[in-house]
């Protein structure tokens, strides 16, 4: 072939691109709807496709263009998507109208591979059957059952405090998810996965590493799933390393061979895994009945549906936790005085407790404060994402086709000032007494809202206040030559993370 037939061919592949492109672009035009300009194949999300920036900030630099605009029509690639900002819109998508934007962003494609098949990815009649028989596990009740395994890590890792004080900087992201990997081990699995005692190769560690890994290959994968679902398929790619679905295979096998597949009395996550593998399916209510009806549905459950739910148990249980709790650390190492007052509440708590009890949640309102501020500045998920199921006509008017994606653009949504005075400042006193009653509803999103609100809340927030408790009680946090100034965001994680480490000085308190 020569040259020039080359050239000629790239030239008209490129004009088709081009074509269909221009052609998809018109989606939100022949609606009425405000649209930016475009880039072909791109859409307005190039620096997200090419690596360079996370979705959040890409989102957030729209966001910022049309600040008055309820939202604003853009294109994921070539995939029209509605960014929406108002409130009451957003509470209209995620509670009242539920029914029609029940899935995220590609859920049709959670079947096509092992570790897509929870509660995260997929939609419709599985949601909501996996929601159902999950919910249980979640229980206030449950919570304050298990909270003695969450005394007991933190008990460990008051110790290995010891140590850590005797090192000029530490990175703080790894040190607390050796925390939260623990806490997850044993509240969810009964397992003592010893990652605060055994650094080096810890098989928990490592495998927590893998399924959030901030490679280019990982971060090209994430970003062409999303976009290119049927694409990424179709060319035999999968999300996730195979090694996670055979690391989590043969660590319930091993678990459920040393409970002798009976129930342990624990209540836990594997006891709950082992009622399902033995019934061998899941019971519960069709997505439809919010529209009216009783209808009833039925999943298979195999070793493939097992795995993947305790991956994503694991996964979203140390990540999450250890992720907000290092971004907490930050902001305390940077302010002292609010540091000063978080010590003061801690030192009064152990005053009338003596030990970490399930009440310390409820008891220090200032550390929760602090917690809530932090997933203000630095959600989890900067952009909730949500898919039209049926066709659906906004109160504008404005028509929504099956298939348009939805994004709800949290990050940009919790630094408005218009929202959060000052929204860049770490200020808790924000959610504090009579000032978090100024927080409009649906303008803190840290874990979703309506129906699909995370289900490890309680969780979460048990493990990280719990840890800080025990941080504080014994240590002092300071910044080190070694700590960054300003957080830069990690375009490749799945996850808010930040692209450098944070180094810290924990020095005990005298």
């Amino acid at each position: 072939m020569s040259v020039l037939t080359i050239i000629i061919t790239l030239f008209c592949l490129l004009l088709i691109i081009y074509w269909i492109s221009r052609k998809k672009f018109n989606y939100w035009v022949s609606r009425n709807v405000i649209q930016p300009a475009t880039l072909p194949l791109f859409g307005n999300y190039m620096k997200y496709i090419i690596l360079r920036k996370s979705i959040h900030e890409v989102v957030r630099d729209v966001c910022v263009k049309f600040p008055k605009e309820p939202y604003i029509g853009v294109y994921y690639g070539t995939l029209p998507t509605l960014i929406v900002q108002e409130p009451e819109l957003i509470r209209q998508i995620f509670t009242k109208d539920f029914y029609y934007f029940n899935g995220r962003e590609a859920s049709e494609y959670s079947h096509r591979e092992a570790n897509t098949k929870t509660l995260f990815f997929t939609s419709g009649d599985r949601w909501r059957v996996i929601r159902q028989n999950l919910t249980p596990l979640f229980s206030s009740a449950k919570m304050k059952k298990m909270f003695y395994l969450i005394e007991e890590c933190s008990n460990v890792l008051s110790k290995l405090l010891d140590d850590v004080s005797e090192t000029p900087s530490v990175e703080v992201k790894a040190l607390v998810a050796r925390y939260t990997i623990d806490c997850i081990g044993s509240c969810g699995f009964g397992i003592q996965t010893k990652a605060m005692l055994v650094e080096k190769n810890n098989p928990f560690f490592v495998i927590g590493e893998k399924i959030f890994e901030a490679s280019n290959i990982r971060g090209f994968k994430n970003m062409a799933r999303s976009v290119w679902p049927g694409l990424f398929y179709t060319l035999g790619f999968e999300l996730f390393p195979s090694e996670v679905t055979e690391f989590f295979d043969k660590m319930l096998k091993k678990v459920f061979e040393e409970r002798n597949y009976k129930d342990s009395g624990r209540h836990d996550f594997v006891d709950l895994v082992l009622s399902l593998k033995q019934n061998e399916h899941l019971d519960g209510d069709s997505i439809k009945n919010r529209k009216g009806g009783t209808e009833k549905c039925v999943i298979e459950v195999d070793n493939d549906f097992l795995s993947a739910q305790c991956m994503l148990f694991f996964a979203a249980g140390f990540e999450t936790s250890a992720t907000t709790l290092s971004f907490l650390l930050y902001e305390l190492g940077k302010n002292f005085e609010k540091q000063k007052r978080a010590i003061a509440e801690v030192d009064e708590y152990f005053k009338r407790r003596n030990k970490l009890e399930y009440e310390c949640m409820f008891e220090t309102p200032y550390i929760e404060a602090c917690i809530n501020e932090t997933l203000r500045l630095y959600p989890v998920l900067g952009v909730l994402t949500r898919e039209v199921m049926e066709d659906f006509k906004l109160p504008s008017g404005v028509l929504l086709n099956k298939g348009v994606r939805i994004h709800i653009p949290v990050y940009s949504i919790h630094r408005d000032p218009k929202y959060f005075p000052n929204p860049d400042e770490f200020i808790p006193e924000r959610f504090l007494g009579n000032e978090k009653d100024n927080i409009i509803p649906f303008t803190f999103l840290p874990f979703g809202e309506g129906p699909r609100i995370c289900i490890g809340m309680r969780f979460a927030k048990m493990q990280v206040t719990a840890g800080l408790l025990t941080i504080l009680r014994k240590c002092h946090i300071g910044l080190t030559k070694d700590t960054i100034t300003k957080v830069d965001f990690e375009p490749r994680g799945i996850t808010t993370q930040p692209s450098k480490g944070i180094h810290l000085k924990f020095t005990l308190r005298t």
